[in-house]
């Protein structure tokens, strides 16, 4: 009994280790599991003089563990059929009829693509690419790339990336660098105060000037008195006068403003001592003056000269550079008609229809030149003689320059108040008489024309201005 319980153990030793020893064996039924026992023994036991141990695996985690969390995840994207291109898992399958292309696309067997003229998107028959845009370009519905603007932040100019355009400026304004719309002042003559399109700073005064409502620097303090003029339309030229008053025409002046008197000797030089004009030719020799049996160049005499005198011996230029300077410019011949008569009055002179005399006007009444002192008076020596709007000597004292040039009629001349500048002449009109004038010469619709350049010493103006 004892060798049939060796015997035992031996054959069940023997099966383990076949088993272990196939490792997985196809057949294991082939391996016999029985094994007789003794009836009195629960337990095997090998013998006891066996070298053999036997390590039964007890299956652990740790023997078994996966790379469960490197697990592959699927990115068909647009794809419905074929391998996913990262996975390599399956992104659906194609109804019959239909083959899976290279872009996962189910498409009819045997389809032919009809791009045509598409260059990207899906070509509309089978299904397939028709193409790739490039990055900064867009598939439109008519398969086709489009740029993709990247203007950002500009509102003008070209967008960099398309060369199209990121938007217009106003017309006030202009496209820098950083496609943004600046504001583009409309100083135009004006040295001074703010610019009216931007409110940007045309310039600044120096400081003995001040600035204007035309944007001009003029002297803080010029003595000068402006009076204005309201506008209106008149009848301008006169048919009992020459024949260059001829033909007598509406006129309509705008309002306007005007200096109450002809621009003094001390205005002037203040003028010269600013630096805004050049000296009068009062002893250069260039200055026609009265000899008393005719006139001559040569200097022209101190009882001339005094301060509220008016001034002489300046030419057409001169007298804008003032003009400039005061900020104003020189009247229209219009302006200046309308001015003597009043605001426009059918009048012969600046008072009415009264005869000339030295009792209103520095002239030659019979009574001598200059009312008998051969030379000129002090600006409003004849208040009686004055405009209702308070102008004085527009009538007599001194001939004044005014814008326009001559023409010896009035066909053709402007309607509206502004000077006669085209087309261009030989003279510029002179206004008004003076000194040693009689009373026909000091009519208000008198004219009479001299070179620019020309010097006289009965030859002053005065100046005007635009009202807004």
């Amino acid at each position: 009994m004892q060798d049939f319980k060796v015997l035992g153990t031996i054959s069940l030793i023997f099966a383990v280790v076949t088993v272990l020893g196939c490792g997985g064996s196809d057949h294991p039924a082939d391996v016999s599991t029985e094994l007789p026992v003794d009836d009195a023994s629960d337990t095997l036991e090998p013998p006891a003089d066996s070298d053999t141990d036997i390590d039964y695996d007890t299956g652990t985690d740790a023997d078994t563990d996966t790379d469960a969390d490197e697990v592959c995840t699927p990115s068909c994207g647009e794809r419905v059929c074929g391998p996913d291109p990262v996975c390599e898992q399956s992104c659906g399958q194609c109804p019959e009829g239909k083959t899976c292309n290279s872009d996962g696309q189910c498409v009819a067997e045997g389809c032919v693509p009809a791009c045509g003229e598409r260059k990207c998107g899906l070509d509309p028959v089978c299904g397939t690419s028709c193409g790739e845009c490039e990055a900064h370009e867009k598939c439109n519905d008519d398969g086709q790339c489009e740029c993709v603007p990247a203007c950002g932040e500009r509102k003008c100019g070209l967008d960099p990336v398309c060369g199209t355009s990121c938007g217009e400026c106003e017309a006030h304004e202009k496209c820098n660098d950083d496609g943004q719309c600046e504001c583009v002042p409309a100083c135009g003559e004006r040295k001074c105060g703010l610019d009216p399109v931007c409110g940007t700073s045309c310039g600044e005064c120096e400081a003995h000037e001040k600035c204007n409502d035309d944007g001009q620097c003029i002297p803080n303090d010029t003595g000068i008195e402006w009076v204005r003029i309201e506008g209106g339309s008149f009848d301008m030229g006169s048919n009992d006068g020459d024949s260059d008053e001829k033909p007598v025409h509406s006129v309509t002046v705008p309002t306007f403003e005007m200096t109450k008197t002809a621009v003094t000797f001390r205005q002037y030089r203040a003028c010269v001592s600013a630096g805004g004009c050049t000296p009068a030719h009062v002893d250069d020799g260039t200055c026609w003056v009265w000899t008393g049996s005719g006139g001559e160049q040569d200097t022209l005499p101190s009882s001339f000269q005094g301060d509220s005198q008016p001034v002489v011996c300046v030419d057409w230029d001169q007298a804008q550079a003032f003009a400039r300077w005061a900020g104003g410019r020189l009247p229209s011949e219009a302006e200046w008609e309308y001015a003597a008569r009043s605001g426009g009055r059918d009048w012969k002179y600046p008072w009415g229809n009264e005869d000339a005399t030295c009792e209103r006007a520095v002239m030659n009444d019979g009574s001598g030149y200059g009312c008998g002192r051969d030379s000129t008076w002090p600006v409003c020596s004849k208040p009686s003689g004055n405009t209702t709007d308070g102008l004085c000597d527009m009538a007599g004292n001194v001939w004044e320059w005014v814008q326009d040039w001559y023409h010896d009629s009035y066909n053709g001349a402007p309607t509206d108040g502004s000077a006669w500048e085209s087309p261009t002449g030989s003279y510029r009109v002179d206004r008004g008489g003076s000194w040693y004038n009689y009373a026909r010469n000091v009519r208000a619709a008198y004219r009479y024309g001299y070179s620019p350049g020309r010097r006289n010493d009965n030859l002053g103006f005065r100046v005007a201005r635009s009202v807004r």
